[in-house]
């Protein structure tokens, strides 16, 4: 198992080296400013026809409670969610092209990770490939929002029970990132691997991002002033800040991704 774990981690390295890996993260970044808000959109809205809108305000209200108070985060989800239920099916269904784009800068970034040749639609088969993720997206909120009043409660009790919280906030978001990361991994991408391969890189990489989302709550509470580095406009400060932490996220993403091929291809020694 050390060997092959090892034998793994060379063909990734081998794999990157040279490559403008950040340059694939910005760019995978553009695109997420484009769909991610409208993705989120539809996810909550989707999951208002699921379960009721009583469901949904309730968890968004618990969420937005929980949340550091710094950097108004609460706010930000209570527009979110007020914006989603209120808007119209035309609007809805608007939403799904920019939501689409998502899917497109996936596809982009994931083909130069695995080192293809991008070939014709690629863009389009990107979005297409997307649908999964969307579809599946109102499943995976109204769950988390269904859980979301039980975990905020443990948030703020303080003591143990934050630290029981934030286990099973973990648990919860660590199952909803994997399976869009199993989709994102199985149907975004151009490269074909087997469905457990993409499920099993879908929990690995899953994990790290859940860390890495509870690391995000850590930052939200630091009270630094986001606006410094831009002569006071707030809301400049904020997009970078939002911004970066996406480019982070999506780095991971795709070097999990080779990791990933590079233990498929180590093996089964077959094609990646």
């Amino acid at each position: 198992m050390i060997v092959l774990a090892r034998a793994s981690v060379r063909h990734a390295i081998s794999a990157l080296r040279g490559r403008d890996v950040a340059l694939w993260a910005a760019g995978l970044t553009f695109f997420a400013v484009l769909g991610l808000v409208p993705g989120l959109l539809l996810a909550l809205r989707g999951a208002a026809e699921l379960v009721g809108s009583d469901v949904v305000l309730e968890g968004t209200a618990a969420l937005a409670a929980a949340l550091p108070s710094e950097h108004r985060a609460g706010t930000a989800v209570t527009t979110l969610t007020d914006a989603a239920l209120g808007a119209s099916w035309p609007v809805l269904l608007a939403m799904l092209f920019p939501a689409s784009f998502y899917g497109e800068g996936l596809r982009r970034s994931l083909t130069q990770a695995a080192d293809r040749r991008p070939g014709r639609f690629l863009g389009w088969k990107g979005r297409l490939g997307f649908l999964p993720v969307i579809v599946a997206g109102p499943v995976l909120v109204a769950a988390a929002l269904a859980l979301a009043p039980l975990i905020a409660r443990r948030y703020v009790e303080g003591g143990w029970n934050t630290v029981a919280g934030v286990a099973i906030s973990f648990h919860v978001l660590w199952i909803a990132v994997s399976v869009a990361v199993a989709l994102v991994y199985s149907t975004t991408a151009s490269t074909v691997i087997p469905h457990r391969w993409a499920v099993a890189g879908g929990l690995a990489i899953g994990t790290v991002l859940s860390g890495f989302l509870h690391g995000f709550l850590l930052f939200l509470a630091i009270p630094i002033d986001w606006s410094l580095p831009f002569a006071g406009l707030a809301a400049v400060g904020t997009t970078v800040a939002l911004a970066l932490w996406l480019y982070l996220l999506h780095l991971i993403l795709i070097v999990g991704y080779r990791v990933l091929l590079s233990v498929h291809r180590v093996v089964t020694g077959g094609p990646e």
